[in-house]
């Protein structure tokens, strides 16, 4: 295969890798398709099947979620939504106007009815009640956006303490109280559900309101989501994705070439656990949230200082620059 000379780049368009195979991978699979990057494209995913955290089971005679269980602001502003719909995997409410205009600002819709543990019903009242006192300072941890600082570092930390405040002032007996703690709690875990963590602790209070909140009441897939990452994946050429194929880290900045391209140089070389190196002119990272610091930053091929100076600028490397993500 010849050189393109000039331009450093394959014939037929640069080569671009890219790091796993959830469904931001296949998605830019899917854009890069388009382009004149196709005939060098490849999806590296380290296990047997893409999809990512997204994995529906239907062998227990109904449709079991073990990843994302739905589309959280299903309107057209949703590339999710707007995927599903063009792939007819949502049914007629879902899809009517009516649904995707309801501004939930963001948060789950009470329960119809509340138990607590030893099968006694909670008032729907009491539980409102605690519903706004919850979201209301949800929103308010929203407002430190633009600060300069912040009174404490995590969104949990805040919560935490301005309830202790509320809780001060409250007049009931003890048994009320512990039901109303009880109930903010069930708060606190649904929030966590929602922002995808372990704790509200874990996720940092200046940037918490950078979270945009479509319109649209929150819907499912009644054939599993993994119907959408399967649709996905069959949009995209043959051997595209490259299955069980882990990357140990990728080295950026340099001059790697490859016999299939004589007299080429790649800026951009991904080391796999095989051992194989694969050079490219491009390198897009599809990172899970939940990898520790320490993981990204030995992927990313650079210093741990580095990888959290990157992540406070809100940036990523997917070239052999950092790029805005």
């Amino acid at each position: 295969m010849e050189s393109t000379g000039g331009d450093g780049k394959a014939p037929g368009g640069p080569r671009v890798l890219v790091v796993g195979g959830g469904i931001a991978g296949l998605g830019a699979a899917q854009r890069l398709c388009c382009h004149s990057a196709f005939p060098h494209l490849r999806v590296l995913e380290a296990t047997a099947r893409a999809g990512g955290r997204i994995r529906s089971e239907c062998s227990f005679g109904g449709v079991v979620e073990v990843g994302a269980h739905w589309i959280h602001g299903p309107s057209r502003g949703n590339p999710v939504f707007r995927l599903a719909a063009e792939y007819g995997l949502l049914g007629e409410k879902e899809l009517s106007e009516e649904n995707q205009l309801v501004e939930t600002g963001g948060h789950v819709g009470l329960p119809s009815v509340t138990y607590t543990s030893s099968g006694v019903r909670v008032s729907l009242q009491l539980v409102a009640e605690m519903a706004t006192l919850f979201y209301g300072l949800i929103d308010q941890t929203r407002e430190f956006l633009q600060a300069a600082e912040t009174p404490v570092p995590s969104v949990g930390e805040y919560l935490r303490k301005e309830i202790s405040q509320h809780v001060a002032g409250w007049r009931e007996d003890e048994e009320t109280k512990k039901l109303k703690l009880a109930v903010l709690n069930a708060f606190f875990n649904l929030e966590c559900c929602v922002s995808g963590t372990h704790s509200m602790d874990l996720v940092a209070l200046a940037p918490f309101g950078e979270y945009t909140v479509l319109p649209g009441l929150d819907c499912t897939f009644s054939k599993g989501y993994q119907g959408l990452t399967n649709c996905m994946m069959a949009s995209l050429p043959e051997n595209t994705v490259v299955f069980e194929k882990p990357v140990k880290t990728i080295h950026w900045n340099g001059a790697f070439q490859e016999a299939a391209f004589p007299g080429e140089t790649f800026p951009v070389s991904v080391e796999c656990e095989d051992g194989d190196r694969l050079p490219a002119h491009h390198v897009i990272v599809t990172v899970p949230l939940g990898l520790s610091t320490f993981s990204v930053g030995s992927l990313l091929g650079s210093s741990l200082s580095s990888w959290r100076l990157c992540r406070m600028k809100k940036c990523f490397c997917v070239s052999p620059r950092c790029s805005r993500e």
